[in-house]
This record gives C-alpha cells, structure tokens and sequence, in this order.
C-alpha cells in the first residue's frame, strides 16, 4: 500500500538541521526550537482546522441532502402510523443542517485551514532556501555566514502571522456614526 504524503515531515527536516555546520551546535538547537517549531504548530492547526471544516461540511451536505428525501417518504402516505419517524428525521437533519453550518460559521475552520497552511508553507519554504542557499541566501558561502538572515526573516514571519491574526481577532468598530447624532464621541 503507498504511504500517503505529508506535508511536513518532521524527521527528515530535524536531519537535515542536525547536518548543517553553523560552528555551534546551539545554533542548530535554536533552528529546530524556533523555525521547526512554527512550521510543525501551523501545520498541526491547519490539519486540525481541515479536519473539522470537512466534518462540519459533510454534515451539512449530507444531512441537506437526506431533508428533501426525508419529506417525500413521509409524503408517500405509504408507512401508516410510522409517517411521524420521517417527519422526526427531516427535523433532526434540518437541526444538524443548521448547527453546523453555525458552528463553522462561527469558528470559520475553513479561514483558519487555508490562513495556517499559507503560513506553514511560508515558514517551511524559508526554511528550504536557507537549507539550499537559494533566495535571501544565495549570496552567501556557508550556512553560518547566512544564519542572522535566517533568523530575522523568520522572526519576521512569525511576527506577520501574529500581526494578521490579532486584526482578524480584534472587535470590528462600527463603519458610522452612531445612531444618537448628539452623543459624546468615544474615545480609543
């Protein structure tokens, strides 16, 4: 059976830090313990945020698609006294219809998947032209003459990431004036 592919693959990516000569070997620490770990925590929220923006959409399309179907049996008058049982059903799958939907709404996992994948795939492409010299990187001769570029452009990726989701976390102000035109003004 053909193993299915990962995105990230943490093994092969500690190896290949391991195999870089930056004359201290705490420097290679400080790679896995910053860069690594960021590639490996969006990832996993990426992941995660997939994995449940499919669980919520399935529920949705499925359950969308068992109402109709659900109304006409009832509507057949063919089941007798157990008519009620579609009637139940067709409730039931028009709640979970409208619960996941909310509850994606609400989350936004889908937002989350493709925002932490984008960042995940910056951080981890940064990386590879730092490993390969290429990019920011191909001007210099060694990995440890590169290393302070290294570390500020990633620093300057994590702090992008930060930036992008306190604004997305951040209480909307109102796009007009108040509805009171002889309110005092608010001050922020």
């Amino acid at each position: 059976m053909k193993k299915k592919p990962v995105l990230v693959d943490l093994e092969k990516l500690r190896s290949l830090i391991a195999g870089l000569d930056l004359g201290d070997t705490r420097w290679n620490e400080y790679i896995e313990a910053r860069w690594l770990n960021y590639v490996e925590w969006w990832d996993s929220r990426a992941s995660d945020a997939k994995r449940k923006y499919h669980a919520l959409r399935s529920a949705v399309v499925i359950a969308g698609a068992l109402i109709p179907a659900l109304v006409g049996l009832r509507e057949l008058q063919v089941w007798g006294e157990h008519a009620w049982i579609f009637a139940v059903a067709s409730i039931l799958a028009s709640l979970v219809v409208a619960i996941c939907a909310g509850v994606e709404s609400l989350f936004s996992f889908g937002d989350i998947w493709r925002e932490k994948r984008a960042a995940a795939e910056l951080i981890k492409s940064e990386g590879f032209n730092f490993l390969q010299m290429t990019g920011d990187y191909k001007d210099y001769t060694a990995h440890k003459d590169a290393l302070k570029r290294f570390a500020a452009n990633v620093e300057q990726l994590i702090r992008n990431e930060i930036k992008d989701y306190i604004v997305a976390v951040a209480p909307k102000k109102p796009d007009h004036p108040p509805d009171n035109p002889g309110a005092q003004p608010r001050i922020t």
